[in-house]
């Protein structure tokens, strides 16, 4: 069980710093904005917010940080790794918690959501070091 574990969040660091890096490329370079139209069975507010964040830019800035996803790949920069990916896939989750009414974006938000819950809770040690000083 001890060898398990470490294994377990080094492939999970490891799965969710490539799929974080993805994403962060997908936003900044491979994919335009998409401004989306009403249909489809998409709530009028996610339409909204996610045209207003993608006239602002803002979703460029979040493509920005998902690439900081690059340090949970490599162990000595997993925490600080996580420090930054932890509220984007937390925010990206309650958005379409609250918003979107699609149970699959949940479920593909959820998981990230889940592994990274995971990865930050492996790094009790670091973590009372930061709260403790």
């Amino acid at each position: 069980m001890k060898f398990f574990l470490p294994v377990l969040i080094s492939l999970l660091a490891a799965a969710l710093g490539i799929f974080f890096i993805f994403k962060g490329i997908d936003k900044h370079f491979l994919t335009q904005c998409a401004f989306l139209e009403e249909g489809k069975n998409i709530p009028e507010n996610y339409i909204n917010l996610i045209n207003a964040l993608c006239e602002s830019g803002f979703i460029i800035i979040v493509g920005i940080v998902e690439i900081a996803g690059a340090l949970l790949i490599f162990p000595k920069t997993r925490f600080a790794g996580t420090l930054i990916i932890l509220p984007v896939i937390t925010t990206i989750f309650l958005f379409h918690l609250m918003i979107d009414n699609r149970p699959y974006e949940l479920l593909e938000t959820g998981i990230p959501l889940a592994a990274t819950l995971l990865i930050f809770s492996s790094h009790q040690k670091s973590l009372k070091l930061i709260v403790s000083r």
